[in-house]
């Protein structure tokens, strides 16, 4: 960076090397760091030196990053940290402890973005177990544990593997099927359902839904007064869940194979209950002119957080997102090396393109007074044109009068 001296002419004239953020207010400093939208470009703000590695911490940042690129985050209430190997710059003579809170902060929410942007696992599913179905048409023989695993048609020479509804003459009556995750925390990021084709019955109908939506939530009840499934329906209660995130509806083809159906964006499913809803029917049976729907294999890819912990308090469900894992990343090639090999390589990120973000930035007062320093930090530009598009009569005034 370079820094200027500003005379009476409004002009700058430079003095030496140095940083002309310095010259900033810190709110306005704050501000405009903002606008760093990936990992490599604020790992390196804060490498770059001890003010703006403060100017990163009081503008959190990291929070602001994960929160942009998963939504989900805002629902955490309150920060735990246990067994992490402590930074020696969070002990010494300087860290008040407003400053040892941003030091925490700062630490978790880089160390959860990099997890959240890990690449999912490929070959296993995130889903754990069954919990149920709002319908089973045959308990157990056609229940919803029969779409764990992908398996032949026939799980042995004479049953079928495949869990079935109920039957019904509205075609509009739809069904769910409810599963935990791996993790309370799990980054979800596609759903692969395949429908099931009745070889035993003429024509060999598939009872297929018209369309999927996905829900990503956790159950409100204690796990000791949960409602008991009831074995012959393997319904549970709807208002035992809170959804945090209801994918839009997917259309589902009626054909023999696994259909993915991804998601618009990785969700964090916060809580590990993934429920799959069928909407639509499109398949009777002949036996009896019922409307069914029939699913042999539900699979989820993702990957769940392995150092971080859910914790659910309270009558008010406080989410508490504990970390518990290794050291975080600290400098700008460990996070990159840790989750960002694809974003790097993006054209979407660098300094020029934070530099273009500023300049097409309607600006806020607080930034229109330091629009001269602006101009040197950014190059010799008009920055009064680019920054505000147009002048108020009293803003022209003012700057004259600097």
């Amino acid at each position: 960076m370079v820094p200027v001296e500003m005379e009476e002419s409004g002009k700058f004239i430079v003095e030496g090397r140095g940083d002309i953020m310095r010259r900033l207010d810190d709110d306005t400093a704050i501000h405009v760091l903002q606008y760093l939208d990936t990992a490599k470009d604020i790992a390196s703000a804060a490498a770059v030196c001890c003010s703006w590695r403060r100017f990163v911490l009081e503008g959190q940042l990291w929070k602001g990053l994960c929160i942009k690129e998963f939504p989900e985050v805002m629902r955490f209430d309150e920060l735990m940290e246990t067994d992490v190997m402590q930074n020696n710059e969070a002990a010494g003579s300087s860290g008040s402890s407003f400053r040892q809170i941003l030091l925490r902060e700062d630490r978790i929410y880089r160390n959860l973005f990099c997890e959240l942007k890990c690449e999912p696992l490929l070959e296993v599913s995130c889903i754990k177990e069954a919990v149920g179905a709002s319908s089973t048409d045959n308990y157990p023989q056609e229940s919803i544990f029969q779409t764990l695993y992908p398996r032949p048609r026939y799980s042995d020479e004479q049953t079928p593997s495949y869990w079935s509804s109920t039957g019904e003459r509205d075609i509009n009556v739809p069904e769910t099927l409810t599963y935990n995750l791996t993790s309370t925390l799990c980054v979800v990021h596609e759903v692969h359902i395949q429908p099931f084709q009745a070889f035993f019955q003429t024509d060999q109908p598939i009872y297929s839904a018209q369309y999927v939506r996905i829900r990503l939530g956790y159950s409100i009840m204690p796990s000791k007064s949960r409602s008991v499934v009831n074995k012959a329906s393997q319904c549970i209660p709807a208002e035992e869940y809170l959804w945090m995130y209801e994918s839009p509806k997917f259309s589902m083809e009626q054909v023999d194979s696994i259909q993915v159906f991804k998601l618009p964006r990785p969700v964090l499913c916060i809580g590990g209950v993934l429920q799959v809803e069928l909407l639509g029917r499109v398949q009777t049976q002949a036996i009896d002119q019922l409307y069914y729907i029939c699913i042999c294999y539900v699979s989820a890819l993702g990957r769940p957080l392995s150092n971080f912990k859910l914790h659910i308090h309270g009558k008010q469900n406080r989410h508490v997102l504990e970390f518990q894992g290794k050291r975080a990343p600290e400098t700008v090639s460990e996070i990159v090396g840790t989750c960002l090999s694809s974003e790097v390589e993006s054209a979407g990120s660098g300094w020029h393109l934070f530099a273009e973000r500023i300049r097409h930035l309607r600006v806020s007062r607080v930034l229109r007074r330091n629009r001269l320093l602006l101009n040197a930090l950014l190059g010799n530009i008009a920055v009064a044109n680019l920054l505000l598009g147009h002048e108020d009569p009293e803003d022209s005034s003012s700057d004259e009068d600097t």
